[in-house]
C-alpha cells in the first residue's frame, strides 16, 4: 500500500487541489511547488544543485560505492517495500527503488520529488510508516542531525532500517551548509541513542585520495603565492608526485570498503551504515 503524504498536525489525508492540499479534519494547508506539496520555507543559504548523472561507474569513487552499496539494500528488501529517501536533491537513487513504493524529500521542492519538507520541524508522515529510510551523504549539511536521525528512526516499522551514508576526511563542500563529521564511534553511539541496531558500519579507505587531496590543495592554493625558482621546483615536485600516485592506482587500485571496526587504517574517508529498528 502506498504511504500517503499526511496532514502534520492531525494525520489526516489531505485534500488535493490544483495550488494547494487541505485537510479537511484540521483546516492545515500546504501550497504546492513545482505540483509538490512544500510543507516548510525553503532555506535562503540553499544554492538548489543541478542534475549529475550518477551510477556505479560514474562520479567520485565514494560515490560509486555508495551507488553499490545503496543497490545492495535495495535488491535485499522485498517487493513493493515502502522507501523514503531523505535529502535526495535531484532524486539520484530513485532508479534503484522502481520496484518499491518510493518518496523522495529535500527542503527544496525539486522536481524530480514528491514533497519538499525540512522533517525536523515538520512530519507529513505516520509513524511506523516506512520499511527503509535513506540519508545519503545528508547528516554532514544538517546542523541539527540528531533530531533529524532520530525522527527518520521513528518513521520505521518494527524491522525496518536506517541508510547512512556520510564522509569524514572531506574538504568543506556545498558551503555554508556543511556542518559536521562523524568517526564510526558517534555513528554508533546515535544508532545507540536512537533504539537502533548496527548492522553494518562499513568504511571507505583509500590513502591515495588522500595524497591527491594534499597535491590539489598544493597546486590551486600555495603555488600561485612563489615566484621564480621555488615555484618552479614546487611545479616539478607535484608533477613527479602525481605520476608517482598515479602509478600506484595502478597496482593499489582506488580504495576499498572494510568493517570500520575490525580495519586498522585510521585514515576512512567516509562511512557505509545500515541501522535496523528491533522487530
Amino acid at each position: 500500500m502506498t504511504v500517503e503524504i499526511v496532514c502534520p498536525q492531525c494525520k489526516h489525508e489531505f485534500d488535493r487541489h490544483t495550488v494547494s492540499w487541505d485537510c479537511p479534519a484540521c483546516g492545515f494547508s500546504v501550497r504546492l511547488e513545482n505540483g509538490k506539496p512544500a510543507f516548510t520555507d525553503i532555506p535562503a543559504e540553499i544554492n538548489p544543485s543541478d542534475k549529475i548523472e550518477r551510477s556505479a561507474e560514474q562520479g567520485s569513487i565514494w560515490r560509486q560505492f555508495n551507488w553499490k552499496f545503496i543497490d545492495q539494500v535495495s535488491r535485499s528488501l522485498l517487493a513493493g517495500a515502502q522507501v523514503l529517501d531523505v535529502g535526495a536533491g535531484r532524486a539520484d537513487f530513485k532508479q534503484l527503488f522502481a520496484q518499491h513504493d518510493y518518496l523522495g524529500l529535500d527542503v527544496y521542492p525539486y522536481p524530480e520529488l514528491d514533497l519538499a519538507v525540512d522533517l525536523i520541524q515538520t512530519c507529513p508522515f505516520r509513524e511506523g510508516s516506512f520499511d527503509l529510510v535513506v540519508l545519503a551523504n545528508v547528516i554532514e549539511h544538517v546542523y541539527e542531525y540528531r533530531a533529524l536521525v532520530m525522527r527518520c528512526a521513528g518513521l520505521l516499522k518494527p524491522g525496518g532500517r536506517l541508510l547512512i551514508t556520510v564522509p569524514f576526511l572531506l574538504k568543506l563542500h556545498q558551503e555554508p551548509v556543511d556542518f559536521q563529521r562523524y568517526t564510526r564511534f558517534s555513528l554508533a553511539k546515535m544508532s545507540e541513542e536512537c533504539g537502533l541496531q548496527v548492522e553494518v558500519l562499513d568504511g571507505y579507505y583509500n590513502p591515495l585520495a588522500i595524497l591527491d587531496e594534499g597535491i590539489g590543495n598544493t597546486w590551486q592554493y600555495a603555488l600561485p603565492s612563489l615566484k621564480g625558482a621555488p615555484a618552479v621546483l614546487a611545479r616539478a615536485g607535484i608533477f613527479v608526485l602525481q605520476r608517482i600516485s598515479n602509478c600506484l592506482k595502478k597496482t593499489l587500485g582506488n580504495g576499498y570498503i572494510a568493517n570500520a571496526t575490525s580495519d586498522l587504517n585510521p585514515n576512512v574517508l567516509g562511512y557505509q551504515v545500515l541501522l535496523r529498528k528491533p522487530a
